[in-house]
């Protein structure tokens, strides 16, 4: 689904058991998924932007933000020693200057990587006009970025010229919405053989560069049906946790759905994935492995229409919607983690924001920082500092 940019790009998880119970814990206490947000901006905002987007996210009371890193931006030419986050073809000013910048107002980072340098593009690179590639790579390739991605923000690495370690990134998503052509695709395709091959390949290079990283799988888009060489979410969803070889500790789903959180309908009880989606989730993923986390990545409802996406509602019924999914008794469930809304502002081609695109607060601001604001019950907040 395309959404997300402030240009014409769009910006929009060692043995399985023992990485997930490290995943974000939620007790059975009732309070269900901690609210989170995202700043889509941060991917591609000049440098000296980047404090004050931190601080807009901060101001919103969120604990967990989910940030994009684009890695054709950090490795635009081929590095001679892909895992070694020293190597000199890598540009993390970005991604310290925004990790530093939330682990110095305690915000969590849950961190999405995608978009394929040219360099590592696995068979025909055809031309694009976003910013990202979504031409899918090489998995030896994108596994390396990723051990050096995992090993750099280890919480234990300090970089040549630094006399303190740089924070922690335990929370990593292998890439965004790789079920949808806009993002991930070969020869044209979405392609699930291809990003179960990416998954393989960076699981454990992850767990070299961090051995207690989660990685988060699926990333799935809101697709509800596969064609036009996309692959719904559902048969997404279960060609991921059906299948032993491919290892992860926990699974990630987008949730836009046409309907509020409480509508209801024997056709629309079909549809998937939406909030009533979240128990036959629950179930696949405890097929996967009896208790693994859910993540939802991105969620929101969009205040005006856009060219791709018909659904808008009124700025009042994205604040009553906000208020309603998280009283949901499913997002109580604690095995969902956290809902991450999308975005923190709104931009042409995703309304979806807190703020307008002048910064102007909506009523589902207020709505949300009611909702971030209640404390993270302390086996959660024990979790996240781990």
């Amino acid at each position: 689904m395309t959404r997300k940019a402030n240009t014409s790009r769009t910006i929009a998880g060692l043995a399985i058991a023992g990485a997930a119970a490290a995943a974000l814990v939620v007790p059975s206490t009732g309070v269900g998924a901690v609210a989170a947000l995202q700043d889509d901006v941060l991917a591609i905002a000049p440098l000296p932007q980047i404090p004050a987007r931190i601080a807009l996210v901060q101001q919103t009371k969120a604990k967990i933000t989910r940030v994009d890193i684009l890695w054709n931006f950090v490795a635009p030419t081929e590095p001679l020693t892909p895992t070694d986050p020293n190597d000199p073809a890598y540009d993390w000013r970005r991604l310290d200057l925004i990790f530093t910048g939330l682990a110095a107002r305690g915000i969590v980072p849950i961190v999405s990587t995608y978009s394929t340098p040219d360099w590592a593009v696995a068979g025909k690179n055809p031309p694009r006009v976003s910013q990202y590639n979504p031409n899918a790579p090489r998995p030896d390739q994108y596994a390396d970025f990723m051990q050096a991605v995992a090993t750099r923000y280890n919480g234990k690495f300090t970089p040549a010229g630094a006399t303190t370690p740089l924070p922690r990134v335990r929370h990593l998503e292998v890439w965004n919405e790789p079920n949808i052509v806009q993002f991930f695709r070969f020869n044209g395709k979405s392609s699930l053989s291809r990003y179960k091959a990416l998954v393989r390949a960076a699981y454990p290079a992850i767990k070299a560069g961090d051995p207690k990283a989660i990685v988060i799988a699926g990333v799935g888009g809101p697709r509800s049906s596969t064609g036009d060489g996309n692959i719904g979410a559902r048969t997404w969803l279960t060609g991921l946790t059906g299948d032993k070889s491919v290892p992860f500790d926990a699974y990630s789903q987008h949730i836009y759905p046409s309907q509020g959180p409480k509508f209801t309908s024997k056709a629309y009880a079909k549809a998937f994935p939406t909030w009533n989606s979240l128990p036959e989730i629950y179930a696949a993923l405890n097929k996967k492995k009896k208790g693994m986390k859910l993540y939802v990545t991105e969620a929101g409802y969009t205040t005006a229409k856009t060219p791709f996406r018909n659904v808008k509602v009124s700025f009042a019924k994205q604040a009553l919607y906000l208020k309603q999914i998280f009283a949901l008794p499913a997002v109580k469930n604690p095995q969902l983690a956290t809902i991450v809304w999308f975005n923190l502002q709104d931009n042409i081609n995703w309304p979806g924001g807190l703020l307008t695109a002048s910064g102007v607060k909506k009523p589902s601001y207020a709505a949300f920082t009611a909702q971030a604001r209640k404390p993270i019950p302390s086996a959660l907040r024990a979790a996240l500092a781990k």
